[in-house]
């Protein structure tokens, strides 16, 4: 339980103590943004909590195959990562996806969805929940999946370079503070609008922004959804810091594989899969040859994911079997390796079912997530999307191929990974900041 939870904090929510909670969760992005949050709506739904997942409307369908209770929140995230400023942004361009009138009407939507709630847990892209909880006059909870907390350790999305250098500390520390101030200048105006015309409560005057404290004192909790074993805990953080680890959503049971992709798996040689998730990039087809070319040159087979980047079938060889989607828990523990964008979430679904990886990211914390699976040493090479080549990855897939310590070194991590709950944690995590 966090030191600053006191019987004073409970008389000001006005909270107390209770067995059932109104939760609303927060996020929007791709469906890795979105499959942790469901996992712990369902880890808070068993413990008897009516929870409300507000999301991106083109994920009410996936909501409803666990029967959680869906809200949509506007953008179609899909729709957005296709259009000319999102292909931009996948490319690595300094663009900006939402712009204001759609921040104005997902805040709104979110104001509405979480009247009546006792708890909102929010993600770092729906990092304006803090407000609305504010607003709301509820606990608030901010739930990552990548490390966002200020700390002397290493620098913002950099968490493999860590320091013990006082000097560098300190310069690690005031990054995080920049960060914090840059983000909230370029949405001050619009939230502190929405804070008086909307909530009725004060605006945040400080240039540097609110400083995440609630009315009791409190400062927002954070949740770390991914695993110690992964990037671990620096020292330094606060007890208002807690650490969870994965959250993942079981859907293997329900899926039921083409009699065609079962016979792909069993007819040869592991496979490895490739696959960008959410990621659309501009000329799908031309890295679809990439792709084909290095399989050739290696020898080896692969199973394509097209997700949300559309890929013909037409004129692939035999040793590629084309799927559009797939459970990640069900087809990586059939696979020798995967080569994916570097997402939080697939990254994650790699290491829980011990397979080495090949990263080629995109945009984001991708690059990110990258190095640390390089430095952990499960994976022999990084590819930025802009910068494969086939002969490149033919390269990376030999050396998975020909060197075992990267298969070693994942299932060590698998060990580890196994060993944690991040669900049970998260949630018994949440319920601490409802009970005494």
């Amino acid at each position: 339980m966090a030191k600053d939870l006191s019987a004073d904090y409970y008389k000001t929510w006005n909270i107390g103590l209770r067995d059932m909670a109104n939760i609303t969760i927060l996020t929007i992005g791709s469906r890795g943004d979105i499959q942790p949050y469901c996992a712990i709506a369902l880890g808070l739904m068993k413990k008897g909590h009516q929870v409300t997942l507000a999301s991106n409307p083109n994920f009410a369908g996936f909501a409803a195959r666990f029967d959680i209770s869906f809200l949509p929140i506007s953008g179609d995230f899909q729709e957005l990562l296709s259009s000319p400023t999102g292909l931009d942004l996948l490319e690595g361009n300094n663009v900006k996806l939402i712009e204001e009138d759609l921040l104005w009407q997902q805040m709104l939507d979110a104001w509405h969805v979480c009247k009546g709630s006792d708890l909102i847990v929010f993600s770092p892209l729906t990092l304006w929940g803090y407000h609305i909880a504010a607003g709301l006059a509820v606990p608030g909870i901010l739930a990552a999946l990548l490390p966002v907390s200020r700390t002397r350790a290493f620098p913002f999305l950099r968490f493999t370079q860590r320091t013990d250098r006082p000097i560098a500390g300190l310069g690690n520390l005031l990054g995080y503070r920049l960060i914090d101030t840059l983000l909230w200048r370029r949405y001050a105006k619009i939230i502190n609008r929405f804070r008086q015309e909307v909530m009725n409560i004060p605006r945040v005057l400080s240039p540097l922004g609110p400083g995440y404290r609630y009315p009791s004192g409190l400062r927002m909790p954070v949740i770390n959804c991914y695993s110690a074993a992964v990037v671990a805990p620096p020292s330094d953080w606060k007890e208002y810091t807690h650490q969870a680890g994965y959250c993942f959503l079981d859907t293997a049971a329900a899926f039921e594989p083409p009699v065609a992709l079962q016979n792909f798996l069993s007819e040869g040689s592991k496979p490895f899969y490739v696959g960008f998730g959410s990621m659309i990039p501009r000329h799908p087809e031309q890295l679809a040859q990439t792709i084909v070319s290095a399989f050739a040159a290696a020898g080896q087979r692969a199973i394509l994911c097209s997700g949300w980047g559309k890929v013909s079938k037409e004129d692939l060889p035999d040793f590629i079997y084309l799927v559009e989607e797939v459970p990640h828990d069900w087809l990586f523990p059939k696979v020798a390796a995967a080569i994916h964008h570097g997402a939080g979430g697939t990254t994650a679904a790699t290491l829980r079912a011990g397979i080495p990886s090949i990263v080629v990211p995109f945009f984001a914390d991708q690059p990110v997530w990258a190095e640390q699976l390089k430095q952990l040493g499960v994976s022999p090479a990084t590819y930025p999307q802009m910068e494969l080549t086939s002969d490149r990855l033919a390269k990376g897939i030999r050396s998975i191929v020909e060197d075992d310590s990267f298969h070693q070194r994942a299932q060590q991590l698998q060990a580890q990974i196994k060993e944690e709950n991040g669900v049970d944690k998260a949630v018994s995590i949440v319920e601490s900041y409802l009970h005494s």
